[in-house]
């Protein structure tokens, strides 16, 4: 017993285990303490009486990102190589524009990460941005994704092992090396009035 408890203070002090944010202890119309903003435009907490947990969510901006400008909330608690990322969302509408949420992890800054994005049409995709450049890693996924009803994804990153959940099911799984620096987290957005977020976890692997 006292070998586990040693083993559990070792990796909390380097930083391993959970984080996570349902944003209802968070101040409603503001950015939930912890995260940042790439942008001027505005995330903010509000009220949702659709909200997996009661009684708050993270909305999207209600405004479209101008052309350059990266549309991401990072999650600044946790740094990872790996990990176990998930949230569930929402696609609410876009204004006649495509809309489209994602997850994004191993955050440098606004030109390299990996994003994993969901549209309305249902398309699952992988992308790399890297020095400013996005690129496909994996478009072999399709799921339905109904506006206005809640859903669950998360992310399994190992080294280059990428693997993607929808709900509880493996939707698929993608290699890539080309970026293997640790990161931060967060969730990103397309389009206008799009999406809420909830229940947002990293679990650091390494």
């Amino acid at each position: 017993m006292l070998r586990i408890l040693a083993v559990l203070a070792v990796l909390a002090a380097a930083g391993y285990g959970a984080e996570s944010a349902d944003y209802d202890a968070a101040r409603q119309g503001q950015l939930p303490p912890g995260w940042s903003t790439v942008s001027n435009k505005k995330w903010e907490v509000r009220a949702d009486k659709t909200a997996p947990s009661h009684p708050n969510v993270l909305l999207s901006p209600s405004q479209p990102s101008a052309e350059g400008e990266a549309p991401i909330a990072i999650f600044d608690k946790v740094i990872c190589k790996d990990g176990d990322l998930s949230v569930k969302f929402r696609i609410d509408g876009s204004n006649g524009t495509d809309a489209a949420v994602g997850v994004v992890w191993r955050y440098q800054d606004v030109s390299n990460f990996y994003l994993l994005s969901m549209n309305d049409e249902g398309n699952v995709v992988l992308h790399r941005m890297r020095n400013g450049v996005s690129e496909v890693v994996s478009s072999g996924g399709r799921e339905e994704i109904r506006p206005g009803q809640w859903h669950l994804v998360k992310v399994a990153f190992r080294g280059p092992r990428i693997q993607v959940f929808f709900g509880n099911r493996s939707l698929f799984t993608a290699d890539d090396t080309g970026l293997p620096a640790p990161g931060r987290t967060g969730v990103w957005v397309r389009g206008a009035h799009v999406a809420a977020f909830d229940d947002f976890r990293i679990d650091k692997k390494g």
